[in-house]
């Protein structure tokens, strides 16, 4: 076969393609200016379809049952959002490139410029791109202002970074396809400037107001009355298809807008769904138990617990809330836990109260600090640990605790400034703190901090110069984190063939921690008059085709104190999260007191009552009410599961029970905007 014929025909064929582009140009005689930018933008557009089919491979296993055409859908949408971030850029520039006398037409330092920025901004966008892939894999949601919440932290950010994801093979596939673009973008330039285009000043003037409309249409994404926002990505029942139509840079750029209009705003009309007296009349509902008596105000949980003169307790008993770093239910063996990690954890449970169905607030530490130590929701945005001046609508377990003449001591084997956690807690009540600092450097591992079984350790020589002032005492556990380190080679028993198994193998270490450290302090007078409080400080991402699963959010909570709670000693199928474990145990204590809790009591609930949970991950909030498990998009959709019967949320109930629908959605957007407005008055950042 003689293949030189097809090449011959193949390029008389381009050439004519070529004739006809030249041909086509000539007759319409767009400017050069216009040429140029339509070129870039088509080169941006390929490119950004490039990163979004990367990140459809690297989650590939996502895709399973997924249609081709939805998968195709997918492309078509978040083509609009590329379209979108790319004519947000070209607005700007394309103006100034037009400018009669100055522009890229006239003068050759203002093309060089202009190029300069717009090859920057996209290298930048490429970066972005590429960052993005790995933090949905992380975090289970494209890039958002979360990304920038620890800037402040600089260096643990870069640790965490280049301990964990292939740094280097990353920065030189960004340089790579940054090198490509500009050599591109330089070579059509060249070719394009070289042209000569006597275009009238009426055509041009015509053309330039056609592509600036067009710009604004691109920005604005629709001619509807609404602007094109991110509940578009939203248009199928499949949860990653939906994802995969998002651009990180697009979800970045629209939080960043909407933290800024969060700091300078007062009015929350985004979160403004219900008059203000029914929203806190719906929550004073939800949390209020038989032994409380609420204060007078009505935008306000402030209430008194009295519990009958005859059940009052008369001592005070130590308190030890030890947080176990994402320590999720799924792997631990009393909860049904495959594989089985927490032998030591599953001993206590049967001489505790095991919480089975207990979810966190939120995907981050500081979120379970502020829900466990203060009773306080998560909620969108930065964490109020970390907003100076901010309103407190809530009172410690700290705070309460001092009242009776309790110590308090906060144990972390980490930086206590991060997430201005000394700062924050200091300021609402804990008195001592001992942090990274003071261990010996040589105890820790990685800038992470000092590992648990070193911490633990310190925890109960703290806990024993107690003497008899009773006391508060918390634990912050660190091992179980990114990048998973073991202080020696005998945690492995994982091999990594097993999915997650550095995860594991720390989730394993940390339970033997556990053991070593209550295997301590049984020899300590003060064991015999402490409760106990192990809850996991938030859960962990995994492989999931939902955008928030529940399962995600499902943690370890027990309360354990043999010689004071033996006659409790049960597993509490009632659904609970991280805001009711101080009502619960002002319960438990049993001494009058004025608390503002936004949880309840758990143990105080009738068996009518199934309890309930609130979670947050950025806009999307979650509610679970057993079984059902309902996910709220602010701005978006909403989903109804069954998580009993369909635990991988494929089902969506919401138009078959309209009425649970309306029931979750009141109680969870009345929960949500009543802590938006007791915490609104922003303060300083």
């Amino acid at each position: 076969m003689d293949f030189s014929v097809g090449r011959k025909a193949a390029n008389k064929a381009m050439e004519r393609m070529k004739k006809g582009i030249s041909s086509f140009l000539g007759w319409i005689k767009p400017p050069n200016t216009i040429l140029f930018f339509g070129a870039i933008f088509l080169l941006g557009i390929l490119y950004l379809t490039l990163f979004r089919l990367g990140f459809l491979l690297k989650y590939k296993n996502l895709c399973s049952g997924i249609p081709l055409t939805i998968i195709l859908k997918s492309f078509l949408i978040g083509a609009r959002f590329d379209i979108l971030v790319i004519s947000y850029i070209f607005i700007p520039l394309f103006i100034i490139g037009s400018l009669p006398l100055v522009g890229m037409g006239r003068l050759k330092i203002t093309r060089i410029v202009i190029e300069t920025i717009l090859f920057t901004v996209f290298a930048f966008i490429f970066l972005l791109s590429l960052i993005d892939i790995e933090y949905y894999g992380e975090f289970g949601t494209h890039l958002s202002h979360w990304a920038f919440e620890y800037l402040d932290q600089m260096g643990m950010v870069f640790y965490s970074i280049s301990s964990n994801y292939p740094v280097i093979p990353y920065l030189l596939l960004w340089g790579a396809l940054t090198f490509i673009f500009i050599w591109w973008g330089i070579t059509l330039s060249k070719k394009i400037f070289k042209r000569i285009n006597k275009g009238k000043i009426l055509s041009q003037i015509l053309y330039f107001v056609l592509i600036c409309a067009l710009l604004a249409l691109g920005a604005r994404g629709r001619l509807g009355l609404a602007p094109f926002n991110w509940g578009v990505a939203y248009f199928s029942e499949y949860d990653f298809a939906n994802q995969l139509a998002l651009n990180g840079v697009y979800t970045l750029g629209t939080s960043l807008q909407d933290e800024y209009e969060d700091a300078h705003s007062k009015s929350y009309d985004e979160f403004n769904f219900f008059p203000s007296e029914k929203a806190w009349s719906e929550v004073r509902k939800l949390v209020w138990s038989p032994n409380e008596e609420f204060a007078d105000s009505q935008n306000s949980l402030a209430r008194f617990y009295q519990l009958p003169f005859e059940r009052n307790q008369n001592e005070n008993h130590n308190v030890v809330i030890i947080f176990l770093e994402s320590w999720l239910a799924r792997y631990v063996g009393t909860l049904g836990g495959k594989p089985e990690v927490t032998p030591f954890f599953d001993s206590l449970a049967s001489d505790g109260i095991l919480f089975e169905n207990f979810f966190a607030t939120g995907t981050r530490t500081n979120r379970g600090l502020l829900s466990v130590l203060c009773s306080f929701p998560s909620q969108t945005g930065r964490s109020l640990m970390k907003k100076f001046g901010a309103p407190h609508p809530f009172k410690s377990v700290a705070s309460i605790l001092n009242e009776r003449g309790y110590q308090s001591i906060l144990i972390y084997g980490g930086d206590l400034q991060f997430d201005n956690m000394q700062g924050f807690l200091r300021e609402v009540g804990f008195k001592r703190f001992v942090g990274q600092s003071d261990f010996p450097k040589e105890n820790s591992l990685g800038k992470w901090g000092v590992p648990d079984h070193i911490v633990l350790a310190r925890a109960n020589e703290e806990f024993s110069k107690m003497g008899e002032s009773p006391f508060l005492g918390v634990v912050l556990t660190l091992s179980n984190h990114e990048p998973f380190l073991l202080p020696d080679s005998s945690f492995k028993l994982f091999p990594p063939s097993v999915p997650d198994y550095k995860y594991l193998n720390t989730y394993r270490y940390s339970d033997w921690a556990l053991g070593k450290f209550f295997s301590e302090a049984k020899k300590e007078p003060y064991f015999s008059k402490t409760i106990f409080i192990l809850v996991a400080d938030h859960g962990k991402v995994l492989p999931s085709q939902s955008d928030m699963p529940w399962e995600r959010f499902h943690i370890a909570c027990l309360f354990y104190a043999p010689d004071i709670l033996r006659e409790k000693s049960k597993r509490i199928t009632t659904v609970g999260d991280q805001t009711d474990i101080l009502p619960t145990l002002i319960g438990i204590l049993g001494k009058p007191v004025l608390h503002q809790s936004w949880g309840k009591d758990i143990l105080s609930l009738s068996r009518e009552n199934k309890g309930f949970a609130m979670m947050i991950d950025g806009k999307r909030i979650g509610w679970v009410e057993d079984p059902y498990f309902f996910v709220d998009r602010i701005g978006a959709n909403h989903s109804l599961f069954n998580f009993r019967e369909d635990p991988l949320q494929k089902n969506d109930l919401s138009s078959q029970f309209p009425e649970l629908v309306n029931k979750f959605q009141t109680e969870e957007r009345s929960l949500l905007q009543a802590s938006v407005e007791a915490s609104g008055q922003k303060g300083k950042k």
